[in-house]
């Protein structure tokens, strides 16, 4: 089974340099985040980050908030992707994911672990419905991350393992799972969920936005494996 990876939460040049040696997928870059997390950069920081960015990885702006705020920073910057990680309605999803799309700007959209947020997001908390619903649209795929809002500057939020295969059993989409993912626990968290797609951010970090080089080359060993 090939495992896509994604490392998110990349702040330094060499990191990046690093990623894309040992063959990582995406690279994350949080951006203009409406909420104060020690991963966040400016568009000015970001910029030439996502200049290092060479096919076949893709790179990805972390970000959310308001449609037109989210269409026009990733008009300015031209990721590969966007990842849509705050508060955004399924409304909100629709507009940004079918903007992007036209600028061939792949949109991944997190679903809420919590059943208030899912309620408030989405005007209901059935899981499966969410999905149906986010499938429905020009989305790329789906991210089963425990870490939310509430929750954003936390570190090693560990991963809902039933949340993650309920959203992969009911997704026509790629899921991507997420949560205190780490070179020691990747293996098994791939055999319990049948997850095909991962994203790592606190799991290879010796503090917010430093990746440790060798956490991060056996996490791709084992994935790899």
């Amino acid at each position: 089974m090939s495992v896509t990876v994604k490392i998110c939460g990349l702040q330094r040049a060499d990191d990046v340099r690093l990623c894309l040696q040992l063959g990582v997928d995406i690279l994350g870059f949080v951006t203009e985040y409406p909420l104060p997390v020690p991963w966040n950069l400016s568009r000015q920081q970001v910029r030439p980050l996502l200049q290092l960015v060479r096919p076949p990885c893709r790179s990805c702006l972390v970000t959310g908030g308001p449609p037109e705020k989210v269409i026009e920073l990733a008009s300015s910057l031209r990721p590969a992707m966007v990842q849509l990680h705050y508060r955004e309605t399924l409304e909100e999803t629709i507009t940004i994911a079918d903007a992007l799309h036209k600028l061939q700007i792949q949109v991944i959209r997190n679903v809420p672990t919590q059943a208030e947020d899912r309620l408030a997001q989405f005007g209901t908390a059935d899981l499966a419905a969410i999905v149906a619903s986010l499938c429905a649209t020009s989305l790329y795929g789906l991210l089963a991350d425990s870490r939310s809002p509430a929750n954003a500057s936390a570190a090693g939020v560990p991963l809902d393992l039933h949340f993650c295969t309920e959203i992969i059993k009911a997704s026509s989409k790629p899921v991507f799972i997420a949560g205190g993912i780490n070179p020691d626990n990747v293996r098994p968290l791939l055999e319990q969920t049948g997850a095909e797609y991962i994203d790592v951010m606190t799991g290879v970090e010796s503090s917010p936005g430093a990746k440790d080089a060798d956490v991060l080359t056996r996490l791709i060993s084992s994935v790899r494996q």
